[in-house]
């Protein structure tokens, strides 16, 4: 059996992971593993921008704040100081290396605001195609690294642990149809997010939350996957996959109109159509439920067209060739997009098991509490990705034989027509389930029936992940969607972006408590005594 030793593996192809992956190699030999090509992450279709607070007039403590509100005060506040402290020196070391923002006609960097935040303090790149140009300029320099091997196409299947300690990776080699180990001195998990677990989504159909299933299996510790941020302003159509919006459409100055033309939003919240994404999400929602209409519309009827055209190119071209005016009206309705919760790290990323790490939108950081803030996911990528490569080192001993990691019993194209065939429709009637009973506003009996439902369709499939490489990870997914939808049953309070119509009030500061989950069990614990608020 072929394997594999390096000094460190870093398993996905974002921001978080091309960016460790640059850093680490100044260190030691990294191989990078991506699921597809490193194009096709989450943050390569990113629109939205990166925070940082680099205008004189800002402040950091001024995107502390914003960051610790549309938390909710589930952040960790340590966390949230390490992020918007080390944002703009992150922001100057990328633009060092070449990375270019787009700037106003006096050569200003032009700086956005979004939902949230309370000062222009976004920076773009090709107006709305900031992760695509990030994602880019990273991939370049990985590509240019002699001590980073990439390999593409590649699936993680398992963590390889010894004496408690990760010592490696089984990585599944798509084109080979073989398991792979890995062996490292660390393994970084930058794997994304789960959002591609609800219907409809704004993320790509890899994003099925698989590094923090594996990692859980291991035994590490997944905090408050209950909070999953859906996006207020999905492109609405009548399938899966949602074209994003971005909200720096409205940091622009458009508006949410319900189908009589009025603002809706204008009452809800001081900062109207710029609240926190949880507030905008839940009011498009209720306005919906209250129409019964399918979505709501995003003017720009009174905006300049030429500035808009300049300023969203890749979201006028996308709707132009749906025959829709960006100037005019956008159909619009929320969608899942963000994963709030994830593996929980210390501040340099260290999971609970020694020398596995996590980063990015995988990670829960203590940064994001109950709901993301705008464009914190990219500065997160780089910030702590460069506390990761600064603080993980080299020197484990060599993989030992793998001679305990069976290979695939069903052939790769037995195993591929079953899920074309079979396990996408089970997890697309899964994704269908969870918007529905683990959505946007839940309650006890959707949320039981979810997971009731759930695990059904886990028992059906388990004497198949035995055999089928693509059934296991299917069933992997099953499980993690039933335990995201127990996580959400058993947090009994209103916080971000978990809202329960039939516990609408948010606990007390001294109830304040994050869910940790670890493979079947879930439990709470209170917050760290040194929250400001407990």
């Amino acid at each position: 059996m072929k394997k594999w030793q390096y000094d460190y593996v870093v398993v996905g192809s974002g921001l978080a992971g091309l960016y460790s992956s640059y850093y680490l190699s100044h260190r030691g030999t990294v191989a990078l593993i991506a699921q597809g090509r490193l194009e096709e992450s989450n943050s390569y279709h990113a629109q939205g921008g990166i925070a940082a607070s680099i205008d004189p007039a800002d402040s950091v403590s001024g995107h502390y704040l914003d960051t610790m509100t549309a938390g909710a005060d589930l952040n960790d506040p340590s966390a949230v100081r390490l992020l918007t402290r080390d944002a703009p020196e992150r922001i100057r070391e990328i633009m060092e290396m070449g990375m270019t923002f787009d700037r106003h006609r006096d050569g200003s960097l032009a700086l956005g605001l979004e939902g949230g935040h309370h000062h222009h303090r976004i920076l773009h790149a090709g107006g709305d195609d900031t992760g695509h140009h990030l994602s880019a300029f990273m991939i370049k320099q990985v590509k240019q690294s002699p001590r980073i091997t990439r390999f593409e196409n590649h699936e993680a299947m398992d963590l390889i642990t010894d004496g408690g300690c990760c010592r490696g990776i089984v990585v599944y080699d798509k084109e080979q149809h073989a398991l792979v180990p890995f062996g490292a001195s660390a393994v970084i998990l930058a794997t994304g997010g789960c959002g591609a677990l609800f219907s409809p989504t704004t993320n790509p159909p890899s994003a099925l939350g698989d590094g923090m299933a594996i990692a859980a299996e291991a035994g590490a510790r997944l905090r408050d996957m209950e909070f999953m941020q859906f996006h207020p302003t999905a492109l609405y159509t009548s399938g899966d996959r949602s074209f994003l919006i971005s909200e720096a459409v409205r940091g622009e100055g458009a508006v949410l109109l319900n189908d009589s033309g009025e603002r809706f939003m204008l009452g809800q919240h001081p900062l109207a159509d710029l609240a926190p994404r949880d507030i905008v999400a839940r009011a498009i929602f209720r306005e919906m439920q209250k129409t019964g209409a399918p979505h709501v519309w995003l003017s720009l009827r009174h905006l300049d067209p030429e500035r808009i055209h300049k300023r969203f190119p890749t979201i006028s071209e996308h709707l132009d060739r749906l025959g829709i005016d960006i100037t005019d009206r956008i159909p619009v309705a929320p969608a899942a997009h963000y994963t709030v919760g994830g593996i929980e790290t210390d501040l340099e990323g260290r999971t609970s098991i020694p020398g596995l790490y996590c980063v990015g939108e995988a990670a829960s950081t203590g940064v994001m509490g109950a709901n993301r803030l705008a464009s914190n996911s990219l500065i997160e990528c780089l910030v702590f990705s460069k506390r990761i490569a600064d603080n993980a080192k080299p020197g484990s001993e060599p993989l030992g034989e793998p001679g305990t990691y069976p290979q695939p019993a069903w052939s790769r194209e037995r195993s591929l027509e079953w899920y074309e065939r079979e396990g996408k429709e089970i997890e697309l009637r899964t994704a269908r389930l969870m918007t529905k009973l683990c959505g946007i506003i839940r309650t006890d009996s959707e949320l039981r029936s979810a997971t009731e439902l759930i695990r059904r369709e886990e028992e059906q499939l388990a004497p198949l992940a035995s055999k089928n490489v693509y059934a296991r990870m299917t069933l992997r997914r099953l499980h993690l969607s039933r335990m995201i939808a127990q996580c959400a049953l058993m947090r009994t309070e209103s916080r971000g972006g978990h809202w329960r119509a039939d516990f609408p009030e948010t606990l007390p500061p001294e109830e304040t408590y994050h869910s940790i989950l670890t493979s079947d069990r879930i439990s709470h614990e209170l917050m760290n005594p040194d929250h400001p608020h407990s």
